[in-house]
């Protein structure tokens, strides 16, 4: 008797497990399984919608599965040829990840503000602006806010306190406004954002360098300090980090090839390397 309900509660718990293992089945694709443990295991911790991200990690494995099952039957996959690849392949990666941690680890990203001006004063006409930039003022405003009259003249002032004074009335009054007209910036965003008669050619070249202009509810205001045509020399400021990111480029690349010459000298050295000719 005690052997038969021995049977019993083994079968009961064989049972649940059973249940509880496809229960967290989450697809099948041939003999490929996906469970929900695998998914949930490797979930990011910035992921907010668990629905969504494990409807698409669901898809995505899907999509592979079936693909890599028509290729295991349509690929011989012991062929020599697919195993250099593979093991190319996975060497290349070892390599590159070992090159990755060494330069996380090691290498120096500093990059001197003498060596940036001197690689750009060099390069000088590498340096073509893709699109007009300005140096300047827009403000965007309702044609029924107070006093405006006194913010046009305001708009024009380069004194600090006129500056002030603009900035103040803008932070409650202006739909958009931009005021540091030290710092070069692009000028297709502001073009569109204002009237389409707006002529940054007719303002630049004009004696006053601005524009009012009143279009339906809204003023708008734009003034130009300085302005670059598009094929024009471009600044060093707006090209200083695309410098940066070259030169830090040249520095990994040196930095690798020394690490790996190092190597391969250490390795005649310690006679690991034998070379036969």
């Amino acid at each position: 008797m005690r052997i038969f309900f021995s049977i019993i509660s083994f079968l009961i718990i064989l049972s649940s497990c059973q249940k509880k293992s496809e229960d967290s089945i989450l697809a099948k694709v041939y003999e490929y399984t996906l469970f929900y443990d695998d998914v949930i295991y490797n979930l990011p911790s910035n992921i907010s919608d668990t629905n969504s991200y494990l409807n698409k990690y669901v898809d995505d494995w899907v999509s592979k599965k079936v693909l890599l099952n028509q290729a295991y039957i349509n690929i011989d996959d012991n062929t020599d040829e697919l195993e250099k690849k593979v093991s190319d392949y996975k060497n290349s990666l070892l390599i590159y990840e070992y090159q990755q941690r060494l330069i996380d680890q090691n290498f120096d990203t500093t990059v001197l503000l003498d060596d940036l001006i001197n690689y750009y004063n060099n390069n000088i006409n590498e340096f073509k602006l893709d699109q007009d930039i300005f140096k300047g003022r827009y403000i965007i405003i309702d044609k029924n806010a107070p006093n405006i009259k006194s913010l046009y003249k305001l708009f024009r002032s380069s004194d600090d306190t006129d500056i002030d004074e603009m900035v103040s009335y803008c932070m409650l009054y202006a739909k958009e406004y931009y005021i540091n007209d030290s710092i070069w910036n692009y000028f297709n965003p502001i073009k569109q954002k204002m009237p389409k008669s707006v002529s940054a050619r007719n303002i630049f070249y004009s004696k006053r360098k601005y524009e009012i202009i009143e279009e339906d509810n809204f003023i708008y205001l734009l003034l130009f300090r300085e302005f670059k045509f598009k094929g024009e020399i471009s600044p060093f400021s707006i090209e200083k980090e695309k410098i940066k990111s070259l030169i830090l480029n040249k520095n990994k690349m040196d930095y690798l090839f020394k690490v790996e010459n190092e190597l391969i000298q250490n390795g005649k050295l310690n006679k690991d390397i034998k070379i036969f000719k």
